[in-house]
């Protein structure tokens, strides 16, 4: 009797990790990096205290949990959720410092 062919390997179990969107949401989370530098170098060194080190901490996070699907997509949503929060409040940070400076520039005109 001819011997039993070896056992299949198990296929997975589910959708593969997003390794690509944890990828992408870490890239933009260090995207946001540029606000704090630009801020940096026009002067406003208080705007380096609001970087978005969660949202970066985050992706990297997702990365590593790379084949637990679940925890992928966990980290993912939490990183996006810290980016765009950042970036909610960074707008509504820069549009009274816009608001002073342009009042300040229309004192100083003559």
């Amino acid at each position: 009797m001819p011997a039993a062919p070896p056992p299949a390997a198990p296929g997975p179990s589910g959708p593969p990790p997003r390794v690509g969107g944890a990828a992408a949401a870490l890239v933009t989370a260090a995207a946001t990096l540029a606000v704090p530098a630009a801020a940096v170098s026009l002067g406003l060194w208080f705007a380096a205290l609001a970087a978005n080190i969660p949202g970066i901490v985050l992706g990297v996070v997702a990365l590593t949990k790379v084949p637990d699907t679940g925890e992928v997509e966990r980290y993912l949503r939490y990183t996006w959720a810290c980016t765009f929060a950042y970036l909610v409040l960074y707008v509504l940070l820069l549009v009274p410092i816009m608001a002073v400076a342009i009042v300040l520039a229309a004192l100083e005109s003559p």
